[in-house]
């Protein structure tokens, strides 16, 4: 069983570092995603997905340009998941032969993938509990108080 992930620095700052951890004073402050185009390689279906939701997460300032990967694959993800629904209304629960359908199959799938992905950029209630906003450029500012010694 895995332990909690790790608290963002900027949270345990605010929240005064109760266990008395090491503050990561060099941790990553990745630029945010300005270029919103849907990279050209995703799947059609994936594209529309991409137009739905990656201004939302730049909104929440939960985007950046390292996480363009996982928004591939979040939006893959749900792109397959509606076309294995779609598939599913067709076909019906049961496929031709009587058992399970391979696009039920498919569906529960892509839907495991798009919300273990999903959980990343805190795109539910409850996963964004977790999410804690690190505004660039503030964190470290200097603001007569030293954190790190």
């Amino acid at each position: 069983m895995a332990g909690r992930n790790p608290k963002p620095t900027a949270l345990k700052l605010i929240s005064g570092n109760p266990g008395k951890r090491a503050i990561n004073g060099q941790e990553p402050d990745p630029e945010y995603l300005n270029d919103l185009t849907p990279p050209e390689f995703l799947s059609e279906q994936a594209k529309i997905v991409w137009n739905e939701i990656a201004q939302n997460l730049r909104n929440a300032r939960v985007l950046t340009k390292i996480d363009v990967p996982m928004l591939q694959m979040v939006c893959e993800s749900i792109a397959t998941y509606r076309k294995a629904v779609k598939k599913c209304e067709h076909l019906g629960e049961l496929g031709n032969s009587g058992s399970l359908s391979q696009w039920e199959i498919v569906k529960s799938m892509a839907f495991k993938q798009a919300m273990a992905a999903m959980q990343q950029f805190g795109m539910s209630p409850a996963a964004r509990t977790r999410i804690a906003i690190q505004p660039q450029g503030d964190l470290f500012s200097d603001q007569g108080q030293n954190y790190f010694t």
